[in-house]
């Protein structure tokens, strides 16, 4: 390759490397529902702003866990396929005394996440990390 082949390839890859890549956009309509995991938890999506706000609640239904049953606000975000959200295990009448976040993406109808929760046991901080799958209700 000619020297000046290589410095004509070498600026394109450059320009190629400094053009604007487009800001992916939140998917709402197809999000918005119910979706549950195989132990029962429920989280519905209510809306995704145009920004990536997603709003929610999140319900624990997982045998043994205090909480179970009880619908807890969600705060989290979409971009493209891509979702965070978390959910603070307190309201004015319960508190269990602990924080979850998941994150993953939607494929193919389903929704993959991989969560982190942080809680006290015996007074020592924990984490507890684990996997789940939701599929639309």
């Amino acid at each position: 390759m000619t020297e000046r082949l290589a410095s004509i390839l070498g600026l394109g890859l450059m320009a190629g490397f400094c053009l604007p890549v487009p800001q992916a956009t939140a998917q709402s309509p197809a999000v918005t529902g119910t979706w549950v995991n195989d132990h029962g938890s429920v989280l519905v999506i209510q809306a995704v702003g145009t920004d990536g706000r997603v709003a929610g609640t999140y319900a624990n239904n997982a045998a043994g866990y205090k909480c179970a049953g009880v619908a807890f606000p969600i705060v989290g975000w979409m971009d493209g396929p891509r979702i965070s959200y978390t959910v603070r295990w307190k309201n004015a009448s319960v508190d269990c005394a602990s924080i979850t976040s998941w994150t993953g993406y939607f494929n193919e109808g389903r929704l993959g996440v991989e969560w982190v929760l942080a809680y006290e046991e015996y007074g020592a901080p924990r984490l507890r990390t684990g996997s789940d799958s939701y599929t639309r209700r």
